[in-house]
């Protein structure tokens, strides 16, 4: 009976170990609606854009399981294609467990046991929302083109744009001070609406030194808040050049 018990024992013991996250990994795991023996690729962003990371295979039921080292606090791609992909923001230990279809990832992804990433996940249900009332509105502007009373449909479908613009701004804003010092917030700040950002250095630089001064008090080594003080250094250096080139016109000018 002994023998039996110490064999169990063992058992157990293996299989809990093959399980094992270790303190300076993290775990994603899931299943893909379609992604039957397909593939997914991991890649980090970094300063230099989209670095691959590995390639993780589904299997014949889209089931995957992938362990990474987590060096230092970054943020991650899980690309099915390339207009297809979510973000994540692991940390050490998290066992993350996400599910989707695989031809539509972006739009019908979860996630489960990643703060950061849920924060995230948040934030792109909201961008979704904002970007399905944004089609809407090109769509109604491409089929009122030969209207005879275009002019005035533009200019409700314009003010539409303007308001869906200013309410998305405050939904990151909201977003941007109720998370400090979230990692998620880089990706808030950096949002775009209609191919352009919703934010810039140049309108909106105290914006950018509030993000940067709530994350460089938890991650003053990281590359992302490095690199986000120096486009602040370099707006403000721009600024600095832009303001003695307009004293130096009214000066000419007198």
């Amino acid at each position: 009976m002994k023998r039996i018990l110490t064999l169990v024992f063992i058992v157990a013991g293996l299989l809990g170990g093959c399980n094992k996250i270790e303190k300076d990994e993290f775990r994603i795991s899931g299943k893909l609606t379609n992604g039957e023996d397909k593939q997914i690729f991991f890649l980090e962003m970094t300063g230099q854009g989209l670095k691959p990371i590995d390639t993780i295979n589904l299997n014949e039921e889209g089931e995957f399981e992938f362990t990474y080292k987590l060096k230092e606090q970054s943020i991650f791609v899980l690309l099915a294609n390339p207009n297809d992909y979510i973000t994540i923001i692991p940390q050490k230990k998290e066992d993350i467990i996400i599910g989707g279809v695989y031809n539509s990832f972006s739009y019908s992804y979860t996630i489960k046991n990643s703060k950061e990433s849920e924060l995230l996940h948040q934030l792109n249900k909201e961008y979704i929302k904002t970007n399905a009332v944004l089609a809407e509105i090109k769509q109604m502007l491409h089929q009122n083109k030969y209207s005879k009373d275009f002019e005035q449909v533009k200019k409700q479908l314009l003010d539409q744009y303007t308001i869906l613009e200013i309410h998305q701004k405050e939904i990151i804003k909201n977003f941007l001070n109720t998370n400090k010092g979230s990692l998620a917030c880089i990706i808030g700040l950096y949002r775009s609406f209609d191919n352009h950002y919703l934010f810039s250095l140049k309108n909106d630089l105290s914006l950018y030194e509030n993000v940067y001064n709530e994350l460089n008090k938890k991650y003053p080594n990281n590359q992302h808040i490095i690199g986000l003080k120096k486009l602040i250094d370099d707006a403000k250096a721009k600024q600095g050049k832009d303001n003695i080139q307009s004293q130096q016109e009214l000066a000419n000018k007198k």
